[in-house]
């Protein structure tokens, strides 16, 4: 296909440089198609390659997803697991406090039963010493 060259180029070079230039300029311009282009078999070639890392990443795409949707339900499962265990504890712990309250509870009247025990026997004897001073 022949290059048009515009009338104002051909009369400002004459006929004689535009004969000299195109076909110059179209072994050039060929010259740079060819070493920026690609056949049109390793073009599909390629394509078809790109067609398989386009299925493969899809794949990929796919188990990471599902990987992470199982890890996400490993992950709820662990945290439901943990929550119970915490709920026992927890519930043990208030099983600790009951009986720790209730041992406190038992110092509590323990204590004040020695103490009015002390104070009967306490005062038991200084009767009996009274009465010991007013006998002969």
């Amino acid at each position: 296909m022949p290059v048009a060259i515009p009338q104002v180029v051909r009369r400002a070079w004459g006929e004689e440089v535009v004969a000299e230039f195109v076909p110059w300029m179209e072994e050039r311009f060929h010259e740079i198609i060819l070493a920026k282009t690609v056949p049109r078999d390793e073009y599909r070639e390629v394509l078809s390659r790109l067609d398989s890392l386009e299925k493969d990443v899809s794949i990929i795409k796919e188990e990471q997803a599902r990987m992470r949707a199982e890890f996400r339900e490993d992950l709820g499962r662990l945290h439901r697991e943990m929550n119970e265990r915490f709920d026992r504890v927890n519930e043990r712990f208030d099983q600790m406090h009951a009986r720790f309250d209730e041992m406190y509870h038992q110092m509590v009247v323990q204590t004040r039963w020695l103490v009015g025990a002390l104070a009967v026997i306490g005062t038991v004897i200084s009767v009996l010493l009274a009465i010991a001073q007013f006998t002969p």
